[in-house]
């Protein structure tokens, strides 16, 4: 699994993180290392920085109202996504902008990536859920977890 990313600050535009109040999670790891943008799935108000329909945008990290009309959940296999039990809700293809990801407390990097679904509900509000798939078995030992992010162009 995939607890949280990181994006690079430069790479989200100012706007973005006005509109969005994202300069409280601006993090960085040294004196000398660059700024990111911090996305945990356990904050508050859970975001992720999407690319969809050719624009990067700040969007709900999946649901976790029960009165919407959406998966209450974060995250969905790619396995249950290919057996058709999310068709109902008519998913998009989108991506996950990231440089680092986070799972049980250890980093990795993510060179392009993370494939996620976006799927609206019934007040046409959009709500990401990032694909995941078996873990590697380097993830696995990495993490202890048995499903990874479904990364772009790479598997870890």
């Amino acid at each position: 699994m995939c607890t949280g990313i990181t994006i690079a600050w430069r790479d989200v535009p100012a706007k973005l993180i006005q509109k969005h109040q994202l300069e409280e999670r601006i993090i960085q790891r040294s004196e000398t290392a660059e700024k990111e943008i911090l996305f945990m799935q356990r904050h508050r108000r859970p975001l992720l920085p999407v690319f969809y329909q050719g624009e990067l945008r700040i969007l709900p990290w999946g649901n976790r109202q029960r009165n919407i009309n959406a998966p209450l959940a974060q995250w969905c296999d790619l396995a249950t996504l290919e057996s058709g039990a999310w068709s109902m809700y008519h998913p998009e293809p989108a991506e996950i902008q990231a440089n680092f990801g986070l799972e049980r407390g250890v980093w990795f990097q993510i060179r392009e990536g993370i494939k996620a679904i976006l799927i609206h509900d019934q007040h046409e509000q959009p709500h990401v859920y990032m694909l995941l798939q078996p873990a590697s078995h380097y993830y696995q030992v990495m993490t202890g977890y048995e499903k990874e992010p479904l990364f772009l162009g790479e598997q870890i």
